[in-house]
């Protein structure tokens, strides 16, 4: 759905200016919430990924900056550079009913990299077949999965196989073992991937998937804001040790990065005569994230205050 006037006027605020080349298309896939365009909040992931590609697109040598980021992740360099956001993998490909979407894909003749851009999102997203359905038909508040990879029978389509999505025909479970350590033949209790860890299976899964299609080097990379943020504080954890160990030795290389480091390396790498933007892009991302960031803790530090107040009382 294209903006109209007065979210151009709003989203426009909230983008760099070197990226705004993104409003002449009337055909980009905005992200909306009750209708409403999220880019036009501080705290939109969408728009934070669009003030950093977006800027990445305008440059007059982004090959320099992307060769250096290939170069970091292990990955062969290349001439012809491409940077695409809010890219969608082909049904085809994983025989999905709705395209895994992914926020940005950079790739040249050598590989292809997908990247996720997490803000203030509180993880990956969870798998929905072991959700209730909603709706008013006749399977409304039926689980098609009991959350466990073990043989089951979905009560909706009445298929027999561990995962409610291979029995629909998802090829995830198929090609997962080339890019995660955890076995396809076997039972587990609960499935990997009824939590957050689903997101991250399912780009790798479809980065694998694509690259191999295109005789590319796949790599798959979490980009987050460092600060007092959801994201920045999961990939400290034991838990994302644990998941970066699956993908070692694996076919799609998995990479955590901050978008403050990544800028700063974009900046070294940078032609001269694009080294001042980057360096204005740095100083926008700081000053986005520390103010959604100071927003967060004085929520947090009021909801705090709040239940304190609220127990003293009773």
């Amino acid at each position: 759905m294209p903006l109209n006037d007065a979210e151009i006027v709003a989203v426009q605020q909230n983008i760099f200016p070197a990226a705004q080349a993104v409003l002449l298309d009337s055909n980009f896939p905005w992200h909306r919430v009750r209708n409403m365009v999220t880019a036009q909040e501080e705290h939109s992931s969408q728009a934070l990924a669009i003030d950093f590609f977006g800027t990445l697109q305008s440059l007059t040598r982004p090959d320099l900056v992307l060769n250096a980021f290939a170069s970091d992740w292990g990955l062969p360099d290349g001439k012809e550079w491409r940077i695409s956001l809010e890219y969608q993998v082909p049904l085809t490909a994983l025989g999905e009913p709705k395209p895994t979407q992914v926020d940005a894909v950079i790739q040249n003749e050598n590989c292809l990299i997908f990247v996720e851009c997490k803000f203030t999102e509180e993880d990956g997203g969870g798998c929905s077949q072991v959700n209730p359905l909603p709706g008013t038909s006749s399977n409304r508040g039926k689980i098609q999965c009991s959350g466990d990879y073990i043989e089951q029978v979905n009560p909706v389509n009445g298929r027999t196989a561990r995962c409610a999505l291979t029995g629909k025909s998802i090829r995830y479970w198929e090609i997962l073992p080339k890019v995660l350590a955890i076995q396809n033949d076997v039972d587990h209790r609960p499935c990997p991937f009824v939590g957050g860890w689903y997101q991250w299976m399912r780009n790798l899964v479809a980065c694998r998937t694509m690259a191999n299609a295109s005789a590319k080097r796949g790599a798959f990379v979490v980009l987050y804001a460092a600060g007092p943020f959801p994201m920045a504080r999961k990939v400290a954890l034991p838990e994302w040790a644990e998941f970066l160990a699956l993908t070692e030795k694996r076919d799609v290389p998995l990479t955590t990065v901050s978008y403050q480091d990544l800028v700063q390396t974009a900046i070294a790498a940078a032609d001269p005569t694009d080294t001042d933007i980057l360096i204005r892009l740095s100083d926008w991302i700081d000053r986005k994230v520390s103010s959604v960031g100071r927003g967060r803790c004085h929520r947090q530090g009021s909801n705090s205050l709040n239940l304190t107040i609220r127990k003293s009382i009773t």
